[in-house]
């Protein structure tokens, strides 16, 4: 990856914010350099984000279209669930974010009050599923988490809940004694709900003990733990890196749940691996591992997501 010159550094500053969670960098730093540049390449500002490139843009899955966006915080392209979009801070901001329009280029959080959700969910029964994404859900006060999610839980139409987070392998102390605390006390008041975590993980490199302790403590408060990847050129484009990952996650306690194309957002071009190379890497993917460490290769799009 090209170093980018004091122009263009200032050039990106101006652009796109950059976070890398202390915790990342630690655990980059007791690491080979060739497993740390892989983990740190997903998270450093490059020259190649500068470029406008044909077929990007700022939201290329039209989330902000106003016939699924009902609130400036929820976008519901499925029937059956809303996604419900909490913060766009995180502890890291990956550069090839979907969302780069709200966490990269984030000028303010833009909130709805939470009744305003419940009644838009009272109103549409058939909904029973919230996802809590962003930004990343674990950035807010733990109390504002459960809160919200005892609110929604509350609902009889609500059956799933599930919490979308990068917050495992880049800060696992987020989930802290007292975020424990109240999970015991969820499940306890909600047994018959389903609640689950999905993690954002791309190379196994990125797993720590820590990671690993978090996710036994999550299955021992009947909470499963499934894992999503995104393609990326440099990173993990490749059959033996993603072999890795899924027996790591699967080892670790973790259901590999899908391997997403990448989304083409504004600055990620330079990530990009083409749909006959995805298809040949997961071709060669199924050789080498057992059909049930498989995740799903998808690409997203506002209909939804569909096979590759």
């Amino acid at each position: 990856m090209k170093e980018p010159t004091p122009d263009e550094k200032a050039l990106l500053d101006a652009k796109f914010r950059t976070r890398i969670a202390p915790n990342l960098r630690r655990h980059a730093a007791t690491l080979s350099k060739k497993e740390s540049e892989l983990v740190l390449k997903q998270f450093m500002p490059a020259v190649e984000e500068l470029r406008d490139e044909p077929g990007f843009s700022d939201d290329p899955l039209h989330e902000d279209d106003r016939d699924i966006h009902p609130f400036p915080d929820v976008v519901h392209n499925y029937s059956t669930k809303i996604l419900y979009l909490t913060t766009d801070e995180c502890p890291v901001y990956c550069r090839y974010c979907t969302r780069k329009r709200r966490t990269l280029l984030s000028k303010g959080h833009k909130t709805s009050a939470l009744q305003d959700v419940v009644g838009y969910l009272r109103e549409r029964p058939i909904i029973n599923e919230v996802i809590f994404s962003g930004g990343d859900p674990m950035m807010l006060p733990v109390e504002d988490i459960f809160q919200r999610l005892r609110t929604f839980m509350e609902l009889p139409s609500i059956g799933f809940m599930r919490i979308h987070t990068r917050a495992l392998t880049t800060a696992p102390a987020l989930f802290s004694k007292k975020f424990f605390a109240l999970l015991e006390s969820l499940r306890r008041d909600f047994p018959q709900k389903a609640f689950h975590f999905v993690f954002h993980i791309n190379t196994a490199v990125e797993m720590s003990t820590a990671a690993r302790d978090v996710v036994e403590k999550l299955a021992a408060h009947k909470v499963r733990s499934y894992a999503q990847a995104v393609l990326l050129k440099g990173v993990n484009d490749n059959a033996e890196t993603l072999a890795a990952l899924l027996k790591e996650l699967v080892f670790s306690g973790i259901q590999p749940y899908y391997l997403h194309q990448l989304d083409r957002v504004t600055g990620s071009a330079h990530f990009e691996v083409s749909d006959e190379d995805a298809r040949r890497l997961y071709s060669e993917l199924k050789t080498l591992v057992p059909v049930y460490m498989l995740p799903k290769l998808v690409r997203d799009s506002k209909q939804g997501k569909t096979p590759l």
